[in-house]
């Protein structure tokens, strides 16, 4: 065993339910040690010689520890630094003034302003409250789908950059990546970053994405209040719909969304989807097609085997709220599309202008349903490889 002392990268020592979260975050290394663990890491990091830290800890805690498996599990983390590596210098992130700028008081008060004039603007004027006839802000339906979809470019754009800005307010560097959940396509914000950093820290990065949405309705109506019956306002108010699915979205806690990561964060778990899932599959391994998780539990936290069963009820209640959603927010958006389509593919001639404007718009729903299960059957036939 070497005398000598090891030589770290600067680390963060966070106090979690079930032990101290240790993490380099220039490299996005965690680990979540137990509270004797952590000490001794600390020392170390402090400066300690490893045979001095070793007879600190059995004096301490009354038992040897293998050090050397200890010191290898910490270069396999990438928190010791090897020979020859540079120290990291502590830099301050891109766009952190502008994070800070963004979530500052007087941004606070120019947020609460547009959402009060929003909310007045619902409260008075009941015809702007979200509707699904909103979504057909002209006749043609190939508008409404094309204008809409592009539409939520920047409106996700949007969402997602509140999570960063909200992240590198921190000093915590983020990354945006495209995922999947269910048959949804979703950009991503990674802020693994914000494991270094005490949990009441996390809950605005999580949420910045929902204000970002609230405070875009809230714009959206307050335009249309003000445009009028016109055709700004009337696509004011399709977008703003548009919107408010997507913050129902964050609801569906079973998909791992934004609201998701704020009850892990207030429950104190770190990997309760899996642990939940895991619990619901064999509550319900007798239905057909239901197999047992082939998880490993070793990955959940003794908290995560505690909560799992209360969330498994709250996982339930979101897919109750997913199938309301679908016949309150999206049956009336589809069956208006089929109405429109009928009545001008029945009723309109084979050279008009609504007829070829609904055909155009059925084979726009039938690319995309093709492309869903292409996607899909690609993906469990990975799947199936993989395993």
């Amino acid at each position: 065993m070497s005398v000598h002392r090891l030589e770290f990268h600067p680390l963060t020592f966070v106090e979690e339910h079930d032990g101290i979260t240790v993490g380099r975050p220039d490299a996005e290394s965690y680990a979540t040690l137990p509270e004797d663990g952590a000490a001794l890491l600390r020392r170390l990091s402090e400066g300690m010689p490893v045979p001095e830290a070793a007879d600190w800890y059995r004096t301490e805690f009354g038992e040897a520890i293998d050090m050397e498996d200890f010191v290898a599990a910490l270069h396999e983390l990438r928190f010791i630094r090897e020979d020859g590596e540079s120290p990291v210098r502590q830099e301050e992130v891109r766009f952190q003034r502008l994070g800070r700028a963004v979530f500052s008081p007087v941004a606070w008060a120019a947020y609460a302003a547009l959402i009060a004039a929003a909310l007045a603007v619902l409260a008075f004027r009941p015809a702007l409250r979200p509707h699904a006839d909103h979504v057909f802000f002209t006749s043609s339906l190939v508008a409404v789908q094309v204008v809409l979809t592009l539409s939520q470019v920047p409106a996700i754009l949007l969402h997602e950059s509140f999570h960063v800005l909200a992240g590198r307010r921190l000093g915590l560097p983020s990354k945006l990546s495209i995922g999947r959940r269910l048959y949804f396509l979703v950009v991503q914000t990674a802020l693994d970053g914000l494991l270094s950093v005490p949990r009441r820290k996390r809950y605005l990065p999580f949420l910045a994405g929902m204000l970002a949405d609230v405070l875009l309705f809230s714009l959206l109506t307050v335009v249309a209040a003000l445009a009028g019956p016109n055709l700004v306002g009337r696509l004011g108010l399709a977008v703003a719909y548009m919107i408010v699915l997507r913050l129902a979205w964050q609801f569906y806690v079973f998909l791992r969304t934004d609201l998701y990561f704020v009850f892990t964060t207030m429950l104190g778990c770190t990997n309760l989807h899996e642990a939940t899932t895991a619990h619901l599959r064999g509550k319900f391994a007798w239905l057909p097609g239901v197999r047992k998780s082939t998880s490993d539990d070793q990955d959940w936290s003794p908290r995560d085997r505690r909560v799992a069963p209360w969330f498994a009820l709250v996982t339930v209640a979101g897919v109750v709220f997913l199938l309301v959603t679908l016949v309150a927010a999206i049956v009336p958006v589809v069956v208006g599309f089929v109405v429109r389509t009928w009545t001008a593919l029945a009723q309109g001639t084979s050279g008009g202008a609504g007829f070829w404007d609904s055909a155009v718009s059925v084979l726009l729903i039938v690319i995309q349903v093709v492309l869903l299960v292409v996607v899909s059957l690609r993906d469990r036939e990975s799947g199936k490889e993989a395993a």
